[in-house]
């Protein structure tokens, strides 16, 4: 017979530690989640049981996708935008570094940043680029700048990982700022980001990912050429048993976390379900 605690058997409960590895976190971390009240828990003999549906409901409530806070109104996104491209056209890399490093300073987040100001100037550098304003030395300049100053904003959440992410571009694809913009809000968000940069060959590539098993990688697109080469790789390592993601133009940072979160969800799922009950 067994025993029943609030309309649930004992094998509907597991205890801190089980709900730590569940949860993907360090047993301290935990226990703090169940101090703060953050997930309901019951003290029993002198230690912590937590429903196994609390713990499941609180790892989806982490793995949502947090929509982007935004501090200013659209009209103040836009001025830094518009302020940054004008330095990034001058050459003006104190100006640049002013702009990003104060909305920094103010708490806005790498993904917030790098999405509604850095994007758009950057965005505005390659329309003057088309439109023969600029040349391609201002365009590479621009692009060296803007990775310079993601050193400054750059930083990986506190806490365990939520997996390792490979992250780099096909060959061909010669264009490394969506290479480190993409290592960066992955990193914001609590990945161990392995980082190899732009134009990496598939052989390379694939002995890599063989050699550290990652939870994801991650393939940065911005030619059609490019494209068709990473999405002949990505068939690679999908049959080799590795999720795989490849941004293409149009799609956005905030694309990519939510992507990147996904896959992990899923990961989870499933190795939960191949565990079956504890």
């Amino acid at each position: 017979m067994s025993t029943t605690y609030a309309g649930r058997t004992m094998a509907d409960r597991i205890d801190l530690q089980e709900a730590a590895r569940r949860l993907g976190v360090h047993y301290q971390t935990a226990y703090r989640w169940v101090r703060e009240g953050r997930i309901p828990a019951v003290r029993v003999r002198g230690r912590y049981e937590l429903e196994i549906s609390d713990v499941d409901a609180y790892a989806r409530e982490r793995d949502a996708p947090s929509p982007a806070t935004v501090r200013g109104s659209r009209r103040e996104w836009g001025r830094s935008a518009d302020r940054l491209l004008a330095a990034l056209c001058d050459g003006d890399e104190r100006t640049a570094t002013d702009v990003v490093s104060r909305l920094h300073a103010q708490g806005e987040s790498t993904l917030d940043v790098l999405s509604r100001v850095v994007a758009p100037a950057m965005a505005g550098i390659g329309d003057r680029w088309a439109a023969g304003e600029l040349t391609v030395a201002h365009e590479h300049r621009a692009s060296e700048v803007v990775s310079r100053l993601l050193v400054g904003i750059d930083q990986r959440r506190p806490g365990r990982p939520r997996g390792t992410v490979v992250v780099t571009a096909p060959p061909g694809e010669q264009h490394g700022l969506p290479v480190d913009m993409a290592a960066a809000v992955l990193r914001e968000d609590g990945w161990n980001v392995e980082l190899l940069g732009r134009d990496m060959p598939a052989d390379a590539l694939h002995g890599f990912v063989a050699s550290i098993a990652p939870d994801l990688v991650v393939l940065t697109v911005t030619t059609p050429a490019a494209a068709a080469a990473a999405d002949a790789i990505s068939h690679d390592l999908s049959d080799a048993g590795h999720d795989v993601l490849v941004g293409e133009p149009g799609r956005t940072l905030s694309d990519l976390v939510q992507g990147a979160r996904a896959v992990r969800a899923e990961q989870r799922r499933l190795l939960a379900r191949r565990r079956g009950p504890q």
